[in-house]
């Protein structure tokens, strides 16, 4: 493994710390050589690309936007934990993770209702998305606040642009998606998603 790429990887574990476990299983393995990863992800439009918010499913770091109707002790700002849940006054603890926020609607509005409200009326929208991830082949890796409409070109750039030994072509993304991790090499128009994990790989000549 490049000394780059150690670098790489122990400026994300910075960012990462007290977040969710198992990201490095996510990351896509080191180029082995020119023929480039050693299962070959191919060239197909990550799910979700074209619509983010369309099904978006909340995770570590998202920051919700939730109100109760008529219980202003209850509504306000929360930031979703390493582990996948939120903490709300009443109800404790309550897991978010993986979900839609109408799903996260109605599971906030059962857990109210067993315990505090006869027919609680709950709204939530994602206030900021959790940060994306670019790594390998950058000069400053690892996360970065997500924006709409943003893209694999808009990533390196935010990286730093490219380092000398860049792959400049299709980069490689590790998307996570309700059904497992989905990863793709993408071309730098490819938009990206939040919580995208970017890789820009080393060329071989």
């Amino acid at each position: 493994m490049s000394k780059r790429v150690i670098l790489a990887l122990a400026a994300l574990s910075l960012a990462l710390a007290g977040c969710a476990q198992g990201w490095e299983d996510r990351l896509p393995q080191e180029p082995l050589g020119p023929e480039g990863l050693t299962a070959q992800p191919t060239s197909v439009a990550l799910p979700g690309a074209t619509n983010y918010r369309a099904g978006y499913t909340v995770g570590t770091g998202d920051r919700l936007d939730i109100k109760v109707y008529d219980q202003p002790e209850l509504t306000g700002e929360y930031r979703v934990d390493g582990s996948g849940r939120i903490s709300m006054p009443l109800i404790s603890t309550i897991s978010v993770g993986g979900q839609t926020t109408p799903e996260i609607e109605r599971r906030i509005a059962a857990a109210l209702k067993r315990t505090y409200l006869r027919d609680p009326s709950v709204s939530v929208q994602v206030l900021d998305y959790r940060p994306f991830y670019i790594l390998g082949e950058v000069r400053t890796p690892g996360g970065y606040p997500y924006a709409a409409g943003m893209t694999v070109q808009n990533a390196v750039a935010l990286g730093g642009g490219y380092s000398e030994r860049a792959d400049q072509g299709e980069v490689i993304v590790t998307r996570r998606t309700r059904s497992g991790d989905v990863t793709a090499k993408v071309p730098l128009t490819a938009t990206i998603y939040p919580g995208d994990i970017v890789y820009v790989r080393e060329r071989w000549f």
